[in-house]
């Protein structure tokens, strides 16, 4: 009789240093995971949001909302360049006539919110894991993207103090 196994890879780090000293109200992509060769047919996903008291108190309706989109067509080399970031900023006229990048065309993986009861201290909050596959069908597209929305009163922690993370780990099946 065939057994099936899932095996689980170690952490893929995604790089979240994009999302350091994100203003209030700003949005910032982070680098796209690329599955043409890792092939996992599922992943995990999550992290830790730090959020910061620099300029203001952290409100109780505050969070930072984490989206996922993937590309379909891998010869679409500007699908995923820094220079979209540019074009989520909820003043950009070109939103309405970029709908490959308009945040309404992204798929919401969660609302990280701070603790309420410690509101006026900086907080590290974990989010996640998420099963990458199930914003997509059933399957884990060739490459995926996460982009973050600060909705929040004040800018999200610095490089130097952040301890923003995102870490994947992919998930295959052995037959035996």
């Amino acid at each position: 009789m065939t057994v099936t196994k899932t095996t689980y890879s170690s952490d893929n780090a995604i790089v979240a240093t994009n999302w350091d000293a994100l203003a209030s109200q700003a949005w910032a992509t982070l680098p796209a995971f690329d599955n043409t060769s890792t092939l996992y047919v599922d992943g995990l996903i999550g992290g830790k949001i730090h959020f910061a008291t620099a300029t203001g108190t952290i409100l109780k309706a505050d969070s930072f909302d984490i989206y996922i989109c993937a590309l379909y067509d891998k010869d679409v080399a500007s699908s995923y360049t820094g220079g979209i970031d540019t074009l989520l900023t909820a003043n950009d006229a070109s939103l309405t006539v970029d709908v490959e990048f308009a945040p309404l065309n992204f798929k919401q993986m969660v609302s990280v919110k701070p603790e309420q009861t410690t509101a006026d201290t900086e907080q590290s909050v974990n989010w996640g894991p998420f099963a990458i596959s199930g914003y997509f069908g059933g399957l884990f597209p060739q490459k995926i993207m996460l982009i973050g929305h600060n909705n929040s009163n004040d800018a999200v922690l610095a490089a130097a103090t952040s301890d923003h993370v995102v870490n994947l780990v992919g998930i295959t099946y052995t037959h035996a």
